[in-house]
């Protein structure tokens, strides 16, 4: 039986204003390109208590909780001159911990008021949607000191880059004092187009508020000692943001005002990509990205083609391209292996690389990916892309894959076809195909073309490409090689990564 706190009595507060910037992913019509990121971010839900006491503030989203990935925005108000939190967690109602990890952006104090906002993001490990009031998840925070007032107000958002260090933006903090009508604003900060932009402000004065232009309430709460007002909005374009209240006061009164502004995740899409076909004789096959380094959070598939019947490939792993190679440390999953007898084709996935220079200004800082093989390969070549807005975590990115084998009789047209494969909207198919007789080849249509490749010695070539579906659906890529210019046999994989 769920049993109450005294920061999960009160009363839940008005429902949640939502505000979604929609976006429609497409097929590039272009070779190379899968579309300007657009952005989709929305408040998910909120709740707020103020008249606490004690050395313990918080409270609950009920009657729902967020969805798993979203951002937790958290504001601690109280009576008091200094930060008094010692830690911020958070917990299911019926007290079992949950363990996200919680960050101090702002604090402000001015007077005798205080109030300090945290943000947790990809919160997970709580029920999704909680099944009852014993397994709401509860945010609080733990005092070094009692207070005799204080509460907290809370909201999620949806569609926020998942790994904190990369989804806070700027922010800033203000505090004032007034005894008539008086303006309340932390100051400006820029924000990324499609960014989360939340405002808050609290005051001692227990008088009427007007909330910023442009911003979206999320609530607007008193008690006997404190006010608070929280607001968000969402940014259609770059640029500076202020958010202003007005405060009309009646006495000599303080007020405090914080914002943030927390970036949103873009649609999948390509962002940059490598490869050659020209191993010889090779124990390893590596490529960097020449031209840029992946974004910091970027999903790398890897794909690596040699003659060989065989997957002899001992390890896949990442490396800068310095005098000493050193390592990265990022880790690749193997997805598909697939082989005719005679050429060999495997396919690996990175997920949230990290750890490089972005954008790689110095030869020596280039992103390079390597595979190492057990004995040389007589012919090689590796395709290896960098795609933005993948899920950070492999399980999660990665989708349905399939792989086929076939051959063409000289004279005909062969397709490829690696199997269908169901494909989510705003999802993002891969696809590859080679053949070991470098003839003419037919890229699948409605895909853009990521490379088509071959060597010097007439024995490799290779095509990949990718799309991002604009609905759900049964997706294959089909190639056709033109073996009416020599027989020869084909290898074809398809997977797809997930945001």
């Amino acid at each position: 039986m769920y049993k109450s706190s005294p920061f999960t009595r009160a009363l839940s507060l008005v429902a949640i204003a939502a505000l979604v910037l929609r976006c429609s992913d497409a097929v590039s019509p272009a070779p190379g390109f899968l579309g300007t990121p657009e952005f989709s971010v929305a408040i998910d839900r909120q709740n707020g208590t103020l008249n606490e006491q004690g050395i313990e503030l918080g409270t609950g989203f009920h009657p729902t909780n967020p969805h798993h990935g979203d951002a937790v925005i958290a504001t601690f108000f109280w009576l008091g001159s200094t930060n008094v939190i010692a830690s911020v967690t958070d917990r299911l109602s019926s007290g079992t911990p949950v363990g996200n990890t919680y960050n101090l952006v702002e604090y402000v104090t001015a007077g005798p008021i205080s109030m300090a906002t945290y943000v947790a993001t990809n919160v997970q490990n709580f029920p999704d949607p909680n099944n009852g009031p014993e397994e709401v998840l509860v945010v609080s925070a733990s005092l070094s000191t009692s207070v005799t007032d204080g509460g907290a107000l809370l909201s999620s958002y949806s569609g926020v880059t998942p790994v904190y260090a990369d989804a806070l933006g700027a922010h800033r903090s203000s505090s004032g004092t007034g005894s008539t009508e008086t303006t309340a604003h932390p100051g400006a900060i820029t924000a990324d187009a499609g960014a989360v932009v939340y405002g808050v402000t609290m005051s001692d004065g227990l008088v009427g508020i007007t909330t910023p232009t442009n911003f979206t309430n999320i609530s607007t709460m008193s008690d006997a000692s404190i006010k608070g007002s929280g607001e968000f909005a969402v940014q259609g374009s770059a640029g500076s943001v202020d958010p202003q209240w007005t405060w009309f006061f009646n006495a000599p009164r303080t007020w405090l005002a914080s914002s943030l502004a927390l970036r949103a995740t873009p649609p999948i899409g390509r962002d940059t990509a490598n490869g050659h076909f020209n191993a010889v004789n090779a124990t390893d096959i590596r490529k960097g990205f020449d031209a840029k380094n992946p974004d910091l959070g970027d999903a790398v598939v890897a794909t690596f083609f040699w003659v060989g019947s065989t997957n002899t490939i001992t390890r896949v792993w990442d490396h800068l391209s310095d005098d000493v190679s050193t390592p990265i440390g990022n880790t690749y999953t193997l997805v598909d292996y697939v082989t005719d007898g005679e050429v060999s084709m495997a396919t690996y996935v990175a997920t949230n690389v990290r750890n490089y220079p972005v954008p790689g200004n110095h030869s020596s800082e280039i992103f390079v990916v390597q595979a190492d093989f057990s004995s040389a390969v007589p012919y090689g070549g590796i395709q290896i892309t960098a795609y933005r807005g993948v899920n950070t975590v492999t399980s999660q990115a990665l989708g349905p894959h399939s792989y086929a084998t076939g051959s063409g009789p000289v004279t005909v047209p062969t397709v490829a076809d690696p199997g269908a494969v169901t494909v989510g909207a705003g999802e993002l198919m891969y696809g590859v195909s080679m053949t070991g007789t470098p003839v003419g080849v037919d890229l699948p249509a409605g895909f853009a073309e990521i490379s088509t490749q071959s060597n010097l010695s007439s024995t490799l070539k290779g095509s990949a490409v990718d799309a991002v579906q604009t609905v759900a659906g049964s997706v294959h890529p089909q190639w056709t090689w033109h073996f009416e210019q020599g027989a020869g046999n084909w290898l074809a994989n398809a997977l797809v990564l997930k945001p």
